[in-house]
């Protein structure tokens, strides 16, 4: 049996021989056919140039149908920030009128000075969880006193509109004349103390409203004889010490009324409220209730309408698009007037 395992072995070892030999003479065979330098190169995944450009153009599709929809999420969420801002505002003119037996009016003087009056919005923030910046507060010197500017400097989030552009304001505030004489943090919310309305239809030329400018004195419920459900109390004037009419923030403010007096959230603040006319810019439509200009009206940066506070405590957005003639019916507090749909 050797024999025959010895022959098996040597047969074995030259078919391997072999078969190395020509593999190796095939090999080098096959490398000759390709030219001098060339190397071979393992494939690597990727994309071409145009798969690139049409991934690049689908990201761009989709961000420009979920743009609108993402700047309207964040419209809504400012307008609903608003809302909870009016909502604090009103509870607190609440609890104020609970303590005071009213509501507060347009301001308190100092002495006999008109313009040392100390407004609706300093009186109410101890019903706001703001004690401790209303006692740096003194009461006994006038608005324009150095030693209360630290307090009119400090800015109140309730008290501004997140749809406002450019956050807290600095405005230049005077006594008198056009000399500002201090400064302070602007407010976008206001409590008219009269009704101008020439112009609008109305039955009255100065109605009063429930925040009337009759120094230190309040308005108690009971002569709210419209309905607390039907009087507003505040609103939106949004964008002072700026200017805007219509959309347009003007190159000054040198057009709008009594710039250098109203605005601050600690000063008497409250103004007049009227609509625009024919013969006053934006010019056609005749009169407008609403978001033409911050410099008298009713002014906000939401579409289509501004936030009010009631004098029942509720908050509501009325439709710029509402007559001028309902507006002033909820602005009056006891002219018998029905305000109807709003």
């Amino acid at each position: 049996m050797r024999p025959v395992v010895v022959f098996c072995d040597i047969a074995c070892r030259a078919v391997r021989q072999s078969v190395w030999e020509t593999s190796t003479i095939e090999v080098v065979r096959a490398v000759h056919l390709f030219p001098r330098g060339f190397h071979f190169v393992k494939k690597r995944p990727g994309f071409t140039l145009i798969e690139l450009l049409v991934v690049i153009a689908i990201i761009a599709t989709l961000i420009a149908l979920l743009l609108p929809a993402v700047q309207q999420a964040r419209s809504a969420a400012r307008l609903t920030q608003c809302r909870n801002n009016m909502k604090q505002m009103m509870l607190a003119l609440h609890n104020y009128a609970d303590v005071h037996g009213g509501l507060p009016n347009r301001y308190s003087l100092n002495g006999s000075t008109l313009n040392s009056g100390h407004g609706w919005g300093l009186k109410i923030l101890p019903f706001m969880d703001q004690t401790p910046l209303y006692q740096k507060w003194n009461i006994n010197k006038s608005f324009f006193d150095i030693e209360n500017q630290p307090v009119m400097m400090t800015p109140v989030s309730a008290y501004l509109c997140p749809s406002s552009p450019n956050g807290p304001r600095v405005m230049n505030i005077s006594s008198g004349g056009a000399t500002p004489t201090a400064t302070g943090i602007a407010s976008d919310y206001v409590a008219f103390h009269q009704i101008t309305t020439t112009g609008t239809g109305a039955t009255c030329t100065l109605c009063n409203t429930a925040a009337p400018k009759t120094a230190g004195t309040v308005t108690p419920f009971r002569q709210i004889t419209d309905g607390l459900s039907n009087t507003i109390y505040l609103a939106e004037q949004a964008g002072r010490p700026n200017y805007y009419i219509g959309r347009e923030l003007q190159a000054s403010n040198a057009g709008m009324t009594n710039p250098l007096f109203w605005g601050c959230w600690a000063s008497y603040q409250s103004v007049t409220a009227q609509g625009w006319n024919a013969a006053t810019p934006p010019g056609a439509g005749g009169v407008y209730a609403m978001n033409r200009s911050n410099s008298q009206g009713v002014y906000s940066f939401h579409t289509g309408g501004a936030v009010f506070g009631l004098c029942d405590g509720s908050v509501r957005f009325i439709s710029e698009n509402t007559s001028m003639i309902t507006l002033i019916a909820l602005w009056t507090r006891d002219e018998g007037d029905v305000p109807g749909e709003f």
